[in-house]
Formats: structure tokens, sequence, C-alpha cells
């Protein structure tokens, strides 16, 4: 990327690896955002302040991890992008039938170690609680719970109805920007407001 100098595209990325984002913000005017800190972006409910306001949006390996229902990530991060702006977008997927969502009737939720075990203690919109284990947790125990493992023909279909058209999945080896097919979890997939 280097010797690229667009500052006119605009971007910004979700909680995007420190490496990539020092890259971007050389060669764009870009903004890596978080949903824990400032600045804060929740990409299932994006505040006024992010509408229509950027060029590109990087999502890598958010989307597994957001809430239920899922559809509302897509729906956000299509409200984010200007007409014409581009998603990249990575998650979890293989050729499996349907998504796999972990804890389906979930809505919100904590982990919790309990007596040196992993627990996500869960309540459904009926108000009721569920306990679930074995969770997968991606960065480590304890860190980021993975809420679903997506189908890739869902992926697409989540993001055609959230209004992207021109969607992509790359599959093709591109080296330079670190693209190795195949692979087990998912491949870069591009769509256009």
């Amino acid at each position: 990327m280097s010797g690229l100098d667009l500052p006119h595209v605009q971007g910004i990325g979700l909680s995007d690896n420190s490496n990539l984002a020092h890259y971007l913000t050389r060669a764009f005017s870009y903004q890596n955002t978080y949903y824990h800190q400032e600045p804060l972006l929740d990409i299932c409910r994006p505040s006024s302040r992010w509408i229509e306001s950027v060029d590109f949006l990087l999502s890598s390996d958010v989307f597994e991890h957001v809430p239920s229902p899922v559809e509302k990530a897509f729906e956000g991060a299509c409200k984010v992008l200007r007409p014409g702006g581009l998603l990249v977008l990575t998650v979890p997927c293989d050729a499996r039938a349907q998504t796999t969502e972990h804890f389906p009737n979930v809505r919100n939720f904590r982990i919790l170690d309990f007596e040196s075990e992993w627990l996500l203690l869960g309540k459904t919109p009926e108000g009721a609680f569920e306990v679930h284990r074995d969770l997968i947790f991606h960065g480590g125990p304890g860190t980021t719970v993975e809420l679903r493992f997506f189908s890739e023909n869902h992926v697409i279909k989540l993001l055609e109805d959230a209004g992207f058209h021109d969607i992509r999945v790359h599959k093709e080896s591109v080296p330079e920007f670190g693209i190795f097919p195949p692979h087990h979890e998912g491949l870069p997939i591009t769509a256009r407001k």
C-alpha cells in the first residue's frame, strides 16, 4: 500500500488490527472505530454521526460476534456507507447449508468465569435465562465469544437484503493482500451500496 495517497477517500474500520489501521491512515482519510471505546460505533445501531459518512467500511471478523438478530449489523453497514460505497467483509463461513447460531434464543448475555469454566448466561426476549457451556472464543478464553458460524450463501442473502449489490466472494489468490485460498473459515467478500 506504499505510495497510495487518496486523502479524499473516507473510510472506517470496525476494530481493525493496529498494523492495518496504520497503513490505511497513511493512504486514506481513515478512522478505526470500536464498540467499547471512542471513536464509538455500534454497527447494529449506528448513530446519526455515522450515517452515509464513508466511502468504504472494513469489517474483519466482527459480524460473528454481534448480538442477534445479525441482520441489524448488515443493515447498519449499509447505512454508514455513502451511495456507491464499498463494504469489505470477512466472517467465518463455509459451504454449509445454513448459518449455525450458537445461541439462537439469546439477545442479552454475560460471559462468566465460574469455577474455572467459561459460561454464557443469556436472556431471551421472553425474559427466560439460558446457560451455555463449551464456548468458542476468538482471542483466547474470556475474550470475544463467537455467536455464529456463517453459511456463505446466507452472508450473500443478508447483504442483498440489506441493500448491497455487486457482491463478490474473492476466491482467487492475491498474496500481496494476504489472500491464500483455500481458507477454512471464509474469504474476503466485497459488496457495493
